[in-house]
């Protein structure tokens, strides 16, 4: 790493925190100590869409860093900068600056020889930047095929599909043709509803999976992730393809345990577009009745959005509601508002 580090000419280039001249520093620090790691956050990561060129250059010297089973939390290192570097590095945005991409694809044989590493922990590591990271298929799904044939661990399968579904998720057709061969075991249900997902949605494939126990899935995220997460990446998967993922919405609000989810969803959608609102306004009359105040709550709001005057008087029933949502809001003051705003 020393000589390596020698040949690049750091003052020339720009981090996200000025002039690069502190971070091969910070790498040769690391090797023994995690007191650079507050540095090399603050010189390698911007936003999560920028990539400087001090980043692009550290990049390979931070894959030795974590190669190497005697550098201090490099699985923090990982899952954190690397990470990090890897999301804003496949966000195809402006601020990732054109030597990202030659570095990264460089740098995949080295992140794809870690895949056969001891530690599930460092493989699911690898994984996660490798799916978010994104760049030609080409070289990584002959890897996953091997690491699918050998893996044991039940998380870090799941991450194997998750990286292709990354790629197929993006119109990567050799990512879907890949998934579409992939043979899951019925013992999987996750795996098969990712696969699902991205190739050819079943929404009852879909709905048992995450009817199911989710605490595998949310063990496989090297950054914590919770259900909301997870339904964001399912639909995202499912996209316009062969069913309406308004159904699998729909049906995850009689699940208990998604319930909020589901409404939270459905009220982040109809905020930015009205357009499949529609298809949830008949649901007013049972929902503005149910025993569950986020039913409640959701049905007042959504006659609201949706200019729904046919169910006036509905909303108007709720105004001696006084149940308070989680927000800590009564119904009685939401319908009241609905009732002024529709006049």
């Amino acid at each position: 790493m020393v000589d390596g580090l020698k040949k690049i000419d750091w003052y020339r280039l720009r981090g996200h925190d000025g002039y690069a001249d502190e971070i091969p520093g910070l790498l040769r620090q690391a090797r023994t100590s995690v007191e650079p790691h507050e540095g090399l956050v603050r010189h390698l990561t911007g936003d999560e869409t920028e990539v400087s060129e001090a980043t692009a250059a550290a990049w390979p010297f931070l894959l030795d860093l974590v190669a190497h089973d005697n550098t201090p939390s490099r699985e923090w290192l990982l899952e954190n900068l690397c990470g990090a570097i890897a999301v804003a590095g496949g966000s195809g945005s402006d601020g990732v600056h054109p030597s990202w991409p030659p570095a990264w694809e460089a740098s995949k044989p080295a992140l794809l020889a870690l895949l056969g590493h001891g530690s599930a922990a460092v493989r699911r590591g690898v994984l996660f930047v490798l799916g978010k990271g994104l760049g030609d298929s080409a070289p990584v799904l002959p890897a996953l095929s091997a690491r699918w044939e050998e893996e044991i661990d039940p998380a870090t399968r799941l991450c194997v599909v998750i990286v292709a579904t990354e790629f197929a998720g993006r119109g990567d057709e050799a990512a879907a043709s890949w998934l579409r061969e992939l043979a899951v075991p019925d013992d999987e249900p996750l795996a098969r509803m990712l696969v699902s997902a991205a190739t050819r949605p079943d929404a009852d494939v879909i709905l048992r999976a995450l009817t199911g126990d989710l605490e595998l899935f949310l063990a496989t995220g090297s950054f914590e992730m919770g259900y909301d997460e997870v339904l964001e990446h399912v639909l995202w998967l499912v996209g316009p393809k062969d069913f309406d993922g308004m159904d699998l919405v729909l049906a995850l609000v009689d699940v208990l345990p998604w319930r909020t989810e589901a409404l939270d969803y459905l009220r982040r959608l109809f905020e930015r577009d009205t357009t499949d609102v529609g298809l949830v306004v008949p649901f007013v009359p049972v929902w503005v009745a149910d025993p569950d105040v986020r039913l409640r709550a959701f049905a007042v709001w959504l006659v609201g959005a949706a200019r729904a005057r046919e169910y006036r008087d509905l909303v108007a029933e709720r105004v001696h509601d006084h149940a308070v949502t989680s927000l800590g809001q009564k119904i009685s003051t939401l319908a009241t508002s609905v009732l002024l705003d529709l006049g």
